[in-house]
């Protein structure tokens, strides 16, 4: 087995369903998420997902089977203007997070290869809108990265004039 990278396409509601889907079910108990009730958390999240998925600048990359790029298997979304970039989210599905090194395929994990198909270096400078309970995990792996989670919410002209 082996992992192919390609952008998302969300005129695919496949794809966009895969992606808001993952990423809304992924950080619904995350401590920095917010005070959404639960109740209402798909309601409120999955227009807001979608919202940022059509920002200007702003990139889906896609990890999927290599001979069938249907089968998906993770995603990063990124503002790679952005200087630093800035990872809105990362997600990889529990069978491929541990499947590097020879484990599933050769070569990097799922993560680390969206990074670099997204053209972000995980052990660079980076900053990131949602954090997970994954991330403290992980922080050996992004020691420069920066939780930055208003930048997610404002658009770029209003972060550069000082929020």
């Amino acid at each position: 087995m082996a992992l192919a990278f390609r952008p998302a396409n969300f005129d695919v509601q496949d794809e966009l369903r895969f992606v808001v889907d993952s990423w809304a079910s992924s950080y619904r108990d995350a401590d920095s998420a917010g005070m959404i009730q639960v109740e209402d958390w798909y309601a409120v999240m999955i227009p807001q997902i979608t919202k940022a998925l059509r920002r200007p600048d702003v990139q889906t990359m896609l990890a999927c089977a290599p001979d069938d790029p249907a089968q998906l298997q993770g995603f990063i979304t990124a503002d790679i203007e952005e200087r630093p970039a800035l990872v809105y989210y990362v997600f990889v599905k529990a069978p491929y997070r541990r499947g590097g090194k020879g484990r599933l395929w050769d070569g990097d994990g799922c993560a680390r290869g969206l990074f670099a198909a997204m053209g972000i270096d995980p052990a660079k400078p980076f900053h990131y809108v949602c954090e997970t309970p994954m991330v403290p995990r992980l922080r050996r792996k992004i020691p420069a990265a920066r939780h930055l989670p208003k930048y997610g919410r404002f658009p770029k002209s209003e972060r550069k004039a000082g929020r």
